[in-house]
């Protein structure tokens, strides 16, 4: 199964971080994550007025208790942050973690952030969210199509169909993993 690590940038809005979480449910990745990463997401969920401080804390709590079993503990990346020779100070962390908790892909918006010798000498390799997405899906299409169903049926408020869970995450920027998933569709 394959291990990647999500940037910060990549949990907003709630359909991206959906669709990651799930896929690590069924078995497809396995979703690494730091309690940095969590931290920082919960700090800017809340200062961008999109959830409350209390409602973020439960997110982050479930994320932790749920998927406790990735979690990369601070001891195995902070000796590798001085290495960190990335163009953001702020992505630094995310680095050192992604290689410390042998991620295969680091998945971000920011790749340019990413460009650094520190990440081109390890094994991480760096992808946007629809570059990966894409590419999971054209390797195991019926399973992503499964996933997509099952985040669709347990959508309440509102009630979602796969159609609008594609919509959704067209509309938060993976736009072409979006259109060829609707694609196949029945």
């Amino acid at each position: 199964m394959a291990r990647v690590f999500v940037d910060t940038n990549v949990l907003f809005p709630f359909s991206v971080m959906d669709l990651m979480l799930a896929l690590t449910e069924d078995g497809i990745h396995d979703v690494m994550w730091t309690d940095a990463l969590l931290d920082e997401w919960e700090r800017v969920i809340v200062r961008e007025q999109r959830r409350s401080p209390d409602a973020a804390a439960a997110i982050t709590a479930a994320i932790r208790d749920f998927f406790a079993d990735t979690r990369i503990p601070l001891e195995s990346y902070q000796p590798l942050l001085a290495e960190v020779d990335g163009p953001d100070p702020d992505d630094n962390i995310h680095m050192a973690a992604a290689v410390a908790g042998r991620a295969e892909t680091l998945i971000t918006w920011n790749e340019k952030d990413f460009s650094c010798d520190f990440i081109k000498n390890s094994a991480v390799s760096v992808a946007s969210p629809d570059d990966y997405l894409c590419a999971l899906f054209e390797e195991l299409p019926d399973e992503i199509l499964s996933v997509i169903t099952c985040i669709a049926a347990g959508k309440r408020r509102p009630p979602m169909t796969p159609l609008d869970v594609l919509n959704a995450l067209a509309n938060a920027g993976v736009r072409e993993f979006a259109a060829r998933v609707r694609s196949h569709l029945p």
